[in-house]
């Protein structure tokens, strides 16, 4: 997964694979059947690991506000963290999806999970009095979803912190938070 989100699905070779994996070639089709395979594994991995933290932010307590200050901060963190790399759903989203179906299907998937997650908080938040009942709370966590991915785009492209901050501001005044 490391070797393919740090280079991409078509700047990564089979011999990068081979010494990140420390296996001979051969054992390497044999297990996984191929490059594309491997990747597709890798990228449901990234998937499944990185979904558990996002729905138990968003599931946390507390005002909405602080828990999408406290989300989107941890994101800005890791995204920074991560040495340049943003996203790898992101990045594959948009290196590979608009020409493979798995890999669609994959990042489509997770798409509809974080939007879910997002969507359940904004009922809360209406519940909660904190945003009008007035707002579509699905078309809130699309628009959530969307400064989600923008954030992981321009992390790649700045790196710096003040101007990810500043698009969480924006995002969560537009939401009257």
């Amino acid at each position: 997964m490391s070797v393919f989100w740090a280079k991409g699905y078509h700047g990564t070779s089979m011999q990068d694979l081979v010494d990140e994996l420390g296996v001979n070639r051969q054992s390497l089709y044999d297990t996984f059947g191929g490059k594309h395979e491997l990747f597709e594994a890798a990228l449901a991995r990234y998937r499944e690991f990185q979904s558990v933290p996002i729905r138990r932010t968003l599931e946390g307590e507390g005002p909405v506000g602080e828990v999408l200050r406290e989300f989107f901060n941890g994101m800005i963190n890791g995204l920074l963290d991560s040495g340049g790399k943003g996203c790898f759903m992101v990045n594959s989203t948009a290196e590979l999806a608009a020409q493979d179906d798995a890999v669609f299907n994959t990042c489509s998937a997770n798409a509809r999970q974080v939007e879910a997650a997002f969507t359940g908080l904004m009922v809360r938040a209406q519940q909660a009095g904190d945003i009008p009942s007035d707002r579509s709370p699905v078309q809130l966590a699309r628009f959530l979803s969307s400064t989600l991915n923008g954030l992981a785009v321009t992390a790649k492209a700045t790196r710096d912190r003040k101007v990810l901050a500043d698009v969480v501001e924006v995002a969560l005044g537009a939401l009257g938070l």
